[in-house]
């Protein structure tokens, strides 16, 4: 199921809080097949109230609705009132030239309480002049307390595989209030789920996956604890990352002392950062940066505020569209060994964040 789109917010433009679409336009005649008195006339149902309900007084009965001009809309929003709550089920009609014509599924919901909005239902895409709703209240009476109509947004998910993770894109929708994110190893099977804040829809990596194994993701939108926009199906196969160190790092020279023999010294094709290999204790103008990946992995340097500051200034630069796309970090008195130096090397695309803690002056 799908949310609706603000372009047709000109046509219909009273919304209803707690459902999804907008009421019916002014001038909307409506009338029902029966009632229960005239408390529970059929006009309560598009009032914009959801605690004012339509009641048939009966098991089975419908409700139409005639617009003042035809209206696009491709789902039917139903807030139903149940006591006690139950299944109810519904048909929905459009009115295409004079003459009703079927525009969605049976579809039946199991109410969780008195008054209860279940996601809208989809209906083929169309512009009616009306539309007309057959309901079945199961066990109880059939009431609705409120309809809504709208047009469906949808989720278009993507993704990419990374080592032992896959970071997964999707469009924003703008109604939901939260996502979710299903996957499994199954195609439409999920065995684990992750919930997404509302604010976040591109670039969302999930990490601990294992290399060579297939994983099936879907993303679904929640709307006030309703879920109501379900997304393609993607699937990803995480690898492990096979890349070359390259001969000479990416990042700019900072320019290289005038005599060799002198600290900060750096071999031919290396930047220079301006700090000796292996740096003394820490001073005031040191800080610790800890570098997240997009795996998870953490990694700690300890660096002079200059080497900090270059190091940033690649970052933001790279995130600005220009530079290379690695950066080499001098491990320093993490050289172990036979070697005459050690450096990291940075991948821009799987940096997720970076914290940087100067020492104390």
């Amino acid at each position: 199921m799908l949310l609706p789109s603000a372009t047709h917010a000109a046509t219909l433009n009273k919304t209803v809080e707690g459902m999804l679409g907008f009421s019916p336009p002014d001038g909307t005649t409506i009338k029902s097949s029966s009632k229960y008195t005239n408390d529970f006339k059929a006009e309560k149902s598009i009032d914009g109230n959801i605690q004012t309900p339509w009641n048939a007084g009966t098991y089975k009965g419908n409700i139409e609705l005639t617009f003042p001009n035809a209206i696009e809309f491709n789902f039917v929003h139903i807030t139903t009132n149940a006591s006690p709550p139950r299944t109810v089920s519904y048909t929905i009609y459009g009115l295409e030239d004079g003459k009703w014509v079927q525009i969605s599924e049976r579809i039946t919901h199991t109410l969780k309480a008195a008054n209860t909005t279940p996601p809208p239902i989809r209906v083929k895409q169309g512009a009616y002049s009306g539309i007309k709703i057959d309901g079945d209240g199961g066990s109880s009476w059939l009431a609705i307390t409120e309809i809504t109509l709208g047009t469906f947004e949808t989720i278009d998910l993507t993704g990419q595989p990374q080592d032992a993770s896959a970071k997964l894109n999707w469009n924003t929708i703008k109604e939901a209030t939260n996502y979710k994110i299903n996957y499994g190893t199954q195609p439409n099977k999920y065995s684990d789920s992750i919930p997404v804040e509302k604010d976040t829809e591109g670039n969302y990596v999930i990490p601990n996956l294992t290399n060579g194994t297939t994983y099936y993701f879907q993303v679904v939108a929640i709307f006030n604890g309703v879920e109501t926009v379900v997304s393609n199906e993607v699937a990803v196969t995480p690898n492990e990352a096979k890349t070359t160190e390259p001969t000479t790092p990416d990042n700019p020279s900072t320019g290289e002392p005038s005599n060799p023999s002198e600290p900060g010294t750096t071999n031919p094709g290396e930047p220079s950062t301006g700090e000796p290999t292996n740096p003394q204790s820490p001073s005031g103008n040191r800080a610790i940066v800890v570098i997240t990946m997009t795996t998870g992995l953490e990694k700690e340097f300890d660096l002079s505020m200059k080497e900090v500051n270059d190091f940033i200034a690649w970052y933001n630069g790279k995130q600005a569209g220009s530079g290379s796309a690695s950066y080499a970090i001098n491990k320093h008195d993490n050289n172990k060994g036979p070697f005459s130096s050690r450096k990291d090397y940075m991948l821009y695309d799987r940096i997720l964040t970076f914290e940087v803690s100067e020492y104390s002056k």
